[in-house]
């Protein structure tokens, strides 16, 4: 075993702190002392409460619990206990990240905490098979996008679709796509990345992990417009489905006003429309994603204005109706 030398020793001591002690698991002296002495350091009763003195002085929040016998715990780290169980569950229940990436980045997540908390965590850590994506390039190609966004340039890249056997196939039959980018977006459980897109002349939306072989060009990037508010966008465009911005008028049931402030905000324009329903006006994208979000609510909230928007959306209920009857 490799020695110790006495100016490493107060690292390894904080090292020790942090992967081991808690407040429910201080490390005593005399025990110190021996895990030095087993690592062929020179170490005592004096050094160990030497090198503590350092830690302290250089900022490190060490307790010490006098006694005949003092220990030591380290009481705070960059991340408390359930900030990181929040940040597992986030991971371990994106769609986006792969179940290997993921894994990689709970392991990561644990070793901020102590030994002792990290297993408290991962006893507790339930992922009841959730989907996972296996485009494992999406890592890169959110560097990619960051780095261009930063730089000023457009991007380049392939995009995936599926056929009727799901099998992937390249979008285009693999022409690329060259957008300049102006923003990552997570939305419903997925990123996207907008920008403007040349082939379409005009800002379109993308979902990372269906994006392949994307690099940086060194192309510059057609600038933002003036005044575009990326917040105003998102709202728009429903969950990151594209399509014409139209105002509609919903008329909904009183009990149905915490799933209108839950979509578009506690600032949306509303006003009464009877004794038992509302009225609300809202500005979304004309698209599937639009209706099939009014659907599930059985009438309780129907589309009252414009007459196209209302219509378009009764034909396609009667579309359905009229293909379950086949």
């Amino acid at each position: 075993m490799t020695s110790i030398r006495n100016k490493q020793r107060p690292f390894r001591l904080l090292r020790f702190l942090h992967e081991n002690t808690d407040e429910n698991h201080p490390v005593s002296t005399s025990e110190l002392v021996k895990i030095f002495q087993a690592e062929d350091a020179h170490a005592s009763r004096k050094t160990v409460k030497d090198d503590i003195d350092v830690l302290v002085a250089e900022g490190m929040d060490i307790i010490t619990i006098r006694s005949t016998q003092h220990s030591f715990f380290l009481a705070s780290r960059l991340f408390e206990v359930p900030e990181i169980k929040f940040l597992i569950d986030a991971v371990s229940s994106s769609k986006f990240i792969p179940k290997e990436k993921s894994d990689q980045l709970i392991r990561k997540l644990t070793s901020l905490v102590s030994r002792p908390q990290a297993e408290k965590v991962r006893r507790h850590l339930y992922t009841a098979d959730r989907v996972k994506a296996d485009n494992r390039q999406s890592y890169y190609t959110v560097d990619a996008i960051t780095d261009a966004i930063n730089e000023g340039k457009k991007i380049r890249f392939q995009y995936l679709d599926y056929t009727a056997s799901k099998e992937k196939i390249l979008r285009h039959e693999g022409a690329a796509y060259l957008v300049s980018p102006y923003a990552l977006v997570w939305d419903d459980n997925h990123y996207y990345m907008f920008g403007y897109s040349d082939g379409r002349q005009k800002i379109a939306n993308y979902r990372v992990d269906r994006m392949v072989n994307t690099g940086m060009t060194e192309e510059e990037a057609v600038p933002r417009p003036e005044n575009f508010c990326t917040e105003e966008y998102v709202q728009h465009q429903f969950r990151m489905f594209a399509g014409e911005e139209v105002d509609v008028v919903l008329e909904c049931r009183n009990d149905m006003m915490r799933y209108i402030v839950d979509q578009f905000g506690e600032d949306v324009e509303t006003w009464k429309s009877s004794e038992d329903t509302f009225y609300a006006k809202v500005n979304v994208a004309d698209s599937p994603t639009f209706y099939g979000w009014v659907f599930p609510f059985e009438g309780k909230i129907r589309i009252s204005a414009p007459d196209r928007i209302r219509d378009k959306y009764q034909a396609m209920v009667r579309a359905a109706e009229e293909t379950e009857e086949r």
